[in-house]
């Protein structure tokens, strides 16, 4: 994990020239569902600002019932093999630290993810890890396949 962005109240704008100016301009920009919701201010998607200030954008679609255990079982698959840079991630970490579950104390049962401060700093993670493919898996499955003993080459 090499950087961590977050912020609140900035027009979408102050995002994207983050992303030029912290050396982001061939990155590719994965937004939730919502993604392709309209901006109060401008009417036009956030997919659209996005491609609009020359980034490539995928949406992932809506999940569904249960899209936060989903995020979360990904990143407990993914988590071990994560490097982060200490020097600019911080602030991620300590969000992804602090996620936690509700509770209710009375009935001792867990009632889905918190939300708060650190809700969409996981939120994001965990939406990189539904969307992160292997690039090792990636490339063995790009390949061109070639069978010369029956005739596929």
């Amino acid at each position: 994990m090499l950087d961590y962005l977050e912020g609140q109240g900035q027009v979408l704008g102050y995002y994207t020239n983050e992303l030029h100016h912290r050396g982001y301009q061939k990155a590719t920009c994965y937004l939730p569902h919502d993604g392709m919701n309209t901006n109060a201010i401008s009417g036009l998607r956030f997919a659209d600002h996005l491609r609009d200030a020359e980034f490539r954008v995928e949406v992932i679609p809506n999940e569904g019932a249960g899209a936060a255990a989903m995020r979360i079982e990904a990143v407990r698959r993914l988590f071990p093999w994560c490097l982060f840079n200490e020097a600019t991630t911080e602030a991620g970490l300590d969000a992804l630290g602090y996620y936690h579950e509700k509770k209710d104390e009375q009935r001792d049962i867990g009632l889905g993810p918190s939300h708060d401060w650190s809700s969409h700093a996981a939120d994001a993670f965990g939406l990189m890890a539904i969307s992160y493919e292997d690039p090792v898996r990636v490339a063995r499955f790009s390949r061109k396949l070639e069978y010369p003993r029956i005739g596929i080459v």
